[in-house]
């Protein structure tokens, strides 16, 4: 239950058991390119002290299964402290509205997925220092899609999006 880390990269790994969720120290996991690994693995939306979190080049999990571990994630007892969100390369169809409960996610790297759409702006709430939504299939971004005080990057270079999105206002302090 002390463990603090978990890293798995590029492994033969096909899940993990349910008594993960006991590891209630656990802040760091990483469980990327585990190709054997069929499903999300939902147990980590169970863990309460989850901080960062690289769940990327697991392409084999199907869209919809990939979507219900995000919305689990982003709903779970950890959401409001989830600062690093790495899973590119997998097949995120959208972005869903509960990662507005993400309050304190600064990092978010959703590059090469098969983003189409956003459910719903997060508004100032949501402050991402750094986004990458690179790759996916945008067409638009809502108004107030996010905070842009603290922002360094913000990329969505590759996608479908025909006019650049509205995402700095004018009354703002910051300058480009």
């Amino acid at each position: 239950t002390n463990l603090e880390y978990f890293y798995i990269a590029n492994s033969e790994l096909e899940s993990l058991p349910d008594e993960f969720a006991n590891l209630v120290s656990l802040t760091d996991i990483e469980i990327y390119n585990c190709p054997k690994m069929a499903k999300f693995p939902k147990v980590i939306a169970q863990l309460p002290e989850l901080i960062s979190l690289n769940i990327s080049n697991n392409a084999q999990w199907e869209a919809e299964d990939f979507l219900a571990g995000m919305r689990a994630l982003a709903s779970g007892p950890s959401k409001e402290k989830i600062q690093i969100l790495y899973a590119r390369q997998n097949n995120l169809p959208l972005l869903p509205r509960e990662f507005k409960n993400m309050k304190k996610i600064g990092l978010l790297d959703l590059a090469y997925n098969k983003i189409a759409t956003i459910e719903e702006a997060y508004g100032n709430d949501i402050a991402f220092v750094q986004l990458y939504l690179d790759f996916n299939l945008l067409e638009s971004m809502p108004e107030n899609f996010c905070g842009m005080n603290d922002v360094e990057t913000f990329s969505v270079k590759y996608n479908k999006l025909k006019k650049v999105p509205n995402i700095f206002s004018a009354k703002s302090l910051y300058t480009i």
